[in-house]
């Protein structure tokens, strides 16, 4: 997956766009350590894809995406104490007003300064620096920052180039934790209710799987992995105990009559769309669940640069599908597993 964390930009899309570059290259040339509540640091690399502002791009109250969430926003301008009062003033005030409405609370204002009247502009920009912090910032001054001369190789320039890129990580990284720890704790939700009527596996599985998404977007592929291994256990669990008689109804979904096909597990593509939009209609076999679910764990294997985990996993796998198969009593036409196995073999 290739996808990266998206920040959005507002303001002067022009200046921006002169900028983008150097913000892009230089948000994961320094690693920020990323301290959770649990688990051990995390050094990350940041990166980001920005795109200009939209409300309609910001998520619903009920939308528990991850990797597709605007996780950040930015304003970008440059303009002297009078346009500011008359102009630019009352637009970042809409721009926060969107983000006050959908409870989004990550973002940064930032300042350019170009000296090129050396006296004059430098009061200028920094009289509006200070009716920025005045107007908007309050207690939280770290949402406001001055990009000084950013096209200049000065040393004055680096240094602020330095502080931005510095700010925005360190920011970002907020912005990840305070996403990420909501998420989990909407999962832990749903997870408790798994006993309850209505509740569906393939849902949570879809739900969990975000998760597993967005650590495999910020290149913690470790925790992905971890993520499908409970996912995993869970399912095992299951159908470990739908075979002593506690019955699931979810369950019926797999054990329906869709074993037409035995497709054998394909390793070729990060992410089986065909599999997963299956799994998410409740309209997938077991065979289908576990090569998708499968097909994840070794691409995370493979992105930790272990292809042995894959061979060592590969043999239980299989018993282990062939087993479900024979304890979900599922009927399959003769001779399909058998197939099933051997094409798996060869992948």
């Amino acid at each position: 997956m290739d996808s990266k964390p998206i920040v959005t930009c507002h303001g002067d899309q022009v200046l921006f766009s002169k900028l983008r570059n150097f913000v892009v290259q230089g948000l994961p040339k320094e690693p920020v350590e990323w301290k959770r509540a649990y688990g051990r640091p995390r050094a990350l690399k940041i990166e980001a894809n920005f795109v200009p502002f939209n409300p309609d791009i910001l998520p619903e109250e009920d939308d528990w995406s991850l990797p597709g969430r605007p996780l950040f926003h930015t304003y970008w301008l440059d303009c002297d104490l009078d346009r500011y009062k008359s102009e630019v003033k009352g637009e970042i005030s809409d721009w926060l007003m969107n983000l006050k409405d959908d409870n989004i609370n990550d973002w940064l204002i930032v300042i350019v300064v170009n000296d090129e009247s050396k006296v004059k502009t430098k009061i200028l920009r920094t009289s509006v620096y200070d009716k920025v912090k005045s107007d908007f910032c309050g207690k939280n001054s770290d949402r406001c920052i001055v990009l000084t001369e950013p096209l200049k190789f000065e040393s004055k320039s680096t240094e602020s180039w330095s502080a931005l890129l510095t700010r925005m990580r360190v920011l970002l990284l907020q912005s990840y934790d305070t996403n990420v720890g909501h998420f989990e704790d909407h999962m832990r939700a749903e997870r408790e209710r798994r006993t309850e009527k209505g509740w569906n596996f393939c849902s949570y599985f879809l739900l969990q799987e975000e998760l597993a998404l967005m650590f495999e977007m910020l290149c913690l592929y470790e925790d992905a992995l971890v993520q499908y291994d409970e996912l995993d256990a869970l399912f095992t669990q299951y159908v470990l105990n739908h075979a002593a008689g506690d019955t699931t109804p979810w369950l019926s979904t797999f054990t329906a009559s869709q074993n037409q096909t035995w497709d054998g597990l394909c390793l070729s593509q990060p992410i089986n769309i065909t599999k997963r939009q299956l799994i998410k209609r409740c309209k997938a076999s077991l065979l289908d669940f576990r090569n998708y679910l499968f097909s994840r764990q070794c691409a995370l294997t493979f992105l930790l640069q272990q292809p042995w985990e894959v061979a060592q996993r590969s043999i239980p796998f299989m018993h282990n599908c062939i087993n479900e198969l024979k304890m979900l009593t599922i009927e399959m036409p003769p001779g399909a597993t058998s197939c099933w196995v051997f094409i798996s073999c060869l992948e």
